[in-house]
């Protein structure tokens, strides 16, 4: 049994270019290929996304946010206590890996007016969790492609 401990903060959270603000509705200038290591028939990825993960979601350092976060898949509803190691299926577990925000900072140049206001994304997880076990090999290669893909 492989014990795998990811704590998802210090993972890639997916490509963060600067762009410039005139670029803001163009699109990706590139498509990141991210490997997909879980292959097989869709029976196969569905008995892996039922696989049970151990997880702990982190503390918050917002004294707004409650202790208790909701992931919804197709109507199945999963709370999760934050700073508790909970197990659950590893479809929730995509969730959690798929709500990410990104904020921005910005660059301007005065000399050049907006054709030098530049943006930067920064990407970060919305409820930063750890996998404390994944039984399944597969199980850290899947998650690190999820995190890495863009939101």
């Amino acid at each position: 049994m492989a014990k795998q401990h990811i704590d998802t903060p210090n993972e890639y959270l997916g490509k963060a270019e600067q762009f410039n603000i005139d670029e803001i509705g163009d699109g990706p200038k590139d498509i990141e290929i991210i490997d997909r290591v879980v292959s097989g028939s869709e029976l196969d990825m569905d008995k892996f996304m039922h696989e049970p993960v151990t997880i702990m979601v982190h503390d918050s350092n917002d004294a707004n946010d409650v202790d208790l976060v909701m992931v919804s898949v197709n109507g199945n509803r999963q709370f999760l206590q934050r700073g508790n190691p909970q197990t659950i299926k590893r479809y929730f577990v995509e969730r959690l890996a798929r709500a990410k925000k990104t904020s921005y900072t910005q660059t301007i140049d005065e000399r050049l007016g907006e054709a030098m206001n530049n943006l930067t994304p920064r990407h970060a997880l919305k409820y930063p969790f750890s996998v404390v076990e994944d039984k399944n090999p597969k199980g850290g290669a899947w998650l690190r492609g999820i995190l890495a893909e863009r939101t």
